[in-house]
């Protein structure tokens, strides 16, 4: 009892001072968010809420398209905390290197092999990536001369990340189609275990490495034969990008922005995502937020800008890791719950 309460403490305490970092540490005014609100139109803040809401829902619901391919049976719910976890770990680690480990361990919690797990998150970042990449084209065909009107700094922070992605969506087809990457890795991973004299675990190791190729292999077979698959995950992903694109669209109308320019602040903002995706800070957040100073300001004044900066970036960033975190939390008390069911069984 005495280390459920410690526990229960310390989770508790983290979520605070996450919730601190992300609001007072990041110089987000709670007071200039809580006026723009208050002088938005209703009407179109609850869709920008449901569109956060989607950013979690879709990737959610990838991941157990997967699984569920793969032979696992996951349910929708824990789809919304695998996603949950990874945004909220994405959004407080350097690069998002915490995203996917996060929701790794709720997908092992749940009986579901490592391998279907390495397997099931490659295809989704992949797909993710993709989806990403397709925005940011639609966007330089239809409105060029927004990404043309960014300033020298901000088109080679877009740039890079353009790079980035198309090298990262490379890397994992890669990976995907060639199992020998893997054992050549585990083969050095090996060698080098050898070399510190550490022989017993490197043998354990090398037993348990073919094993694991053949599972990955079977995993990877069993999924390039579905091709419908690939199109759902695809789209589902372009679904969640989308939506959370869409949040900032929505905040611009409900800060009574015109209707006819929608359509340049959702190009914008896809300037903005593919400015700050690998960028090796917390979240990207720095990044994302000086693109979209710059992008807003050109399309709005520097007021405006500012007031749908705080107004989007309040809803799809704050308030969506808030829910992630909270979603994590009751994940692990359930989590709990149910093993201490079982051991009393």
């Amino acid at each position: 009892m005495k280390k459920k309460i410690l526990w229960t403490a310390i989770t508790f305490l983290l979520s605070f001072l996450t919730i601190y970092t992300l609001f007072y540490a990041s110089g987000l005014s709670l007071s200039e968010l809580f006026q723009n609100i208050k002088e938005a139109s209703p009407l179109w803040l609850i869709p920008a809420a449901l569109c956060m809401l989607g950013f979690i829902f879709f990737e959610g619901r990838s991941l157990v398209l997967i699984l569920r391919t793969l032979g696992y049976p996951a349910k929708k719910r824990r789809g919304f905390l695998y996603a949950a976890a990874d945004i909220y770990f994405s959004s407080i680690t350097p690069s998002a290197t915490g995203g996917q480990p996060a929701s790794a361990y709720f997908m092992h919690k749940d009986g579901i092999s490592g391998v279907a797990v390495t397997v099931s998150l490659i295809l989704n970042l992949t797909m993710y990536t993709l989806a990403i990449i397709t925005l940011g084209l639609v966007s330089i065909i239809f409105f060029p001369g927004i990404f043309l009107d960014f300033t020298l700094p901000c088109k080679i922070m877009i740039m890079i990340g353009i790079t980035m992605m198309i090298l990262l969506t490379i890397f994992f087809i890669i990976l995907l189609k060639k199992q020998s990457i893997l054992l050549g890795i585990g083969n050095t991973l090996i060698s080098v275990m050898n070399k510190f004299r550490f022989k017993t675990a490197a043998e354990k190791l090398r037993k348990r490495l073919n094993k694991v190729i053949e599972n990955y292999n079977e995993c990877v077979v069993t999924l390039a034969g579905k091709k419908h698959l690939l199109i759902k995950t695809y789209l589902l992903n372009l679904l969640q990008r989308t939506s959370q694109i869409l949040v900032t669209v929505f905040c611009y109308y409900a800060l009574h922005g015109s209707f006819t320019d929608g359509l340049k602040v959702f190009a914008v903002q896809t300037y903005v995502v593919l400015g700050s995706n690998f960028i090796p800070v917390p979240g990207a957040v720095g990044i994302s937020e000086f693109l979209m100073y710059f992008g807003y300001t050109m399309l709005l004044g520097e007021d405006s800008a500012y007031s749908l900066a705080i107004l989007g970036r309040g809803i799809s960033f704050y308030t969506c890791s808030i829910i992630s975190i909270f979603t994590v939390i009751l994940g692990h008390i359930m989590l709990r719950l149910g093993k201490n069911k079982g051991n009393t069984l």
